[in-house]
């Protein structure tokens, strides 16, 4: 992501969950991203709506399916004439010296 789109995340101490849980709350429907809570300067807890939660993780799971299936399409068996697999085995038979045809 370049720089310049980079979004800051909402960083609040987390006394504000005491002290202003109504204005925690608003921000996290409004922003509809994470609000990370800072306990002593590190981050603590992250706060998030839980619609918004729910999109992403409905975002990262069809992300999941595409990739999913993009990988099995890569890798997908194909189904072989038995002339082309006879041709493919007595080949690898014979690189090994043995005889395929007598077994």
């Amino acid at each position: 992501m370049p720089l310049s789109t980079a979004v800051l995340p909402a960083i609040r101490p987390i006394s504000d969950l005491r002290t202003n849980l109504n204005d925690v709350c608003e921000q996290a429907r409004e922003l509809r991203e994470p609000i990370v809570m800072t306990k002593n300067g590190s981050p603590a807890l992250v706060v998030m709506d839980s619609a918004a939660y729910e999109e992403q993780r409905q975002r990262d799971r069809v992300y999941l399916a595409l990739r999913e299936a993009e990988i099995e399409a890569k890798f997908e068996s194909r189904l072989v004439a038995k002339d082309e697999a006879d041709a493919s085995m007595k080949q690898l038979f014979a690189s090994w010296g043995i005889d395929y045809e007598r077994n």
